[in-house]
């Protein structure tokens, strides 16, 4: 099934092919600044799954410098409405999106917290989806 997403303005807007084979809530500064709330819900997915279909023009790119494993990452965001759209390492082998542009994305199930350490003491516990049991 493919999702539909978009930032905020609408001016950018994008399809996922697929799942995301991964998904953390990110309680990172880093996370929290780029994304302006107490944590920030990423959906990891493979560069090809991820499909700009309006606005490509529309994107700009930040380098992070400032991440506590100090390998850099670049933040996309629509510079018109300052949506954070896509975050990808330097390896270039994922595509982290931001979940709370894409529709439907209320039905994945985070897989686990990043820098629980510094989670906010008003965000409780989150639920998470159960570990696979190896057979």
């Amino acid at each position: 099934m493919p999702y539909q997403g978009e930032c905020l303005c609408g001016n950018v807007t994008f399809e996922l092919q697929g799942e995301p084979f991964h998904y953390v809530i990110c309680h990172c500064k880093n996370c929290k600044q780029a994304g302006g709330g107490a944590f920030m819900a990423n959906a990891f997915f493979k560069p090809q799954q991820v499909k700009v279909t309006k606005g490509q023009e529309s994107i700009k790119t930040y380098s992070d410098h400032k991440t506590k494993s100090g390998n850099a990452i670049s933040r996309s965001f629509c510079f018109n409405c300052g949506s954070s759209l896509f975050i990808g390492p330097a390896a270039g082998n994922i595509t982290i999106v931001q979940a709370s542009n894409v529709d439907c994305s209320d039905n994945w199930i985070p897989k686990k917290e990043s820098f629980a350490e510094h989670k906010w003491n008003w965000v409780k516990e989150i639920t998470f989806q159960p570990k696979k049991s190896k057979l």
